[in-house]
């Protein structure tokens, strides 16, 4: 039975068991103690009579004797109708009866004594565990309205086996996941804040000019075909920078929501690198940069071939950027037991060795940055991808001679 493993439930089983064996010993105590009793005034009473008997009728001691020590029944009924006569008969009570009056008083007296004793250890015993489970009732209660307030600290102690130990196990439990959820609402809260002001900060500038050459063409009625052209041009790469940062920001806030499901295939290394590098060859083609791949076909692990792509490409995107022109941008990869290695390495002017530790970090530019579009997000979506796949990324970095981002792809992702 489930009632057994509560803790008072066998408080009391066991205190009220021990009172029975205790009120039992009492009793039989007392039981025996008058039964000895009342045999000891029997034969007392029995001595003192044929002693009188004897004395008077001394040639019939035997025949005395013998009515107590072999039985009576010859001489009962005679004995019987002489006392009768002084209403000394079976029906005498044992009020009345002198001889077992203070024995009979003394019987009740313990009997009495040892009941009140029982009852007053067994209230004790009740309000005792009552005392204990209503305490705890009133603790979870007290833990129930801190929870509505927002105290979500779980409640000590009291975890034993039993229906209030479940109940204070199961409330701790609630506690803990209203806790996390409430924090999960006050961080989404915090990111939704923090991507709005984002996304307005980032939108500003751009919005700025679009508003100042539309009000300039609007207004301005000087200007030739020729400067309206110029306008209607910077207006497109205006309104062409506002699209891509908003992909952009859309995609980190993606990832930083953690909305988004990679969808973990087996595939080759070197076909990433390449879809990656597919939209990029122009940009590397008008700056002069040559880019070298070296590394097997045959390199096989799990990763989202999309979002890996990507972030190869951010990579990528970011050494040509910070190449010289004639420069070369080496691209590797090998294997072992465990990972697949992508290393990407520039010739370009290099990171200072104290902005290292911030170049992952979101809308952070980098002293050398020299892209005015940039706005700091290409290397943090990079790393979030990587890591959001159980993968990590490493950068060096040498002034004067360039920097080299390592890659590593599980391939038993966690």
């Amino acid at each position: 039975m489930k009632l057994l493993k509560n803790k008072e439930i066998q408080l009391i089983i066991g205190i009220v068991t021990v009172l029975l064996i205790a009120f039992g010993a009492v009793s039989y105590y007392t039981v025996k103690n008058f039964a000895d009793s009342v045999n000891k005034i029997q034969i007392q009473q029995n001595i003192g009579v044929i002693g009188a008997i004897a004395k008077q009728y001394p040639k019939s001691e035997s025949d005395i004797v013998k009515n107590f020590t072999k039985g009576f029944q010859e001489e009962y009924e005679y004995g019987k109708s002489i006392l009768k006569k002084y209403s000394y008969d079976e029906n005498l009570s044992l009020e009345k009866n002198y001889m077992l009056e203070n024995t009979y008083r003394k019987a009740n007296n313990t009997i009495g004594i040892t009941l009140i004793v029982f009852w007053a250890v067994l209230i004790s015993l009740c309000v005792f565990c009552f005392n204990r489970i209503f305490y705890k009732i009133r603790k979870i209660s007290v833990s129930a309205e801190d929870i509505v307030e927002g105290n979500y600290d779980s409640i000590k102690g009291d975890t034993q086996e039993g229906d209030i130990g479940y109940l204070i196990y199961q409330i701790n439990c609630m506690s803990e996941r209203l806790s996390e959820n409430v924090h999960a609402l006050e961080n989404e809260k915090i990111f939704l804040k923090r991507i709005m002001a984002d996304i307005s900060h980032q939108l500003k500038t751009p919005l700025a000019s679009l508003i100042m050459f539309n009000d300039i063409m609007k207004n301005d009625s000087t200007l030739s075909e020729e400067e309206r052209d110029g306008f209607v041009l910077e207006s497109k790469n205006q309104l062409d920078r506002m699209e891509w940062l908003i992909k952009n920001i859309l995609k980190m806030a993606k990832l930083e929501a953690g909305v988004v499901e990679f969808t973990m295939e087996e595939a080759d290394v070197s076909e990433t690198v390449q879809r990656s590098l597919s939209p990029l060859k122009a940009i590397a083609s008008e700056k002069n940069v040559d880019i070298r791949l070296h590394g097997s076909s045959n390199i096989m692990v799990k990763h989202d071939i999309n979002w890996t792509t990507e972030a190869f490409s951010n990579i990528i995107k970011n050494c040509i950027e910070h190449s010289k022109a004639g420069g070369d941008i080496n691209i590797s990869w090998d294997e072992n037991s465990v990972f697949a290695q992508i290393i990407i390495q520039d010739e370009g002017q290099g990171i200072p060795k104290d902005e290292l530790p911030r170049i992952f970090d979101r809308f952070y530019k980098g002293s050398y940055s020299c892209n005015p579009t940039n706005i700091g997000i290409g290397l943090y979506i990079t790393k979030t991808i990587v890591e959001g796949q159980s993968g990590s990324i490493y950068v060096s970095s040498t002034l004067g001679k360039g920097t080299r981002f390592t890659v590593r792809l599980m391939k038993q992702p966690l």
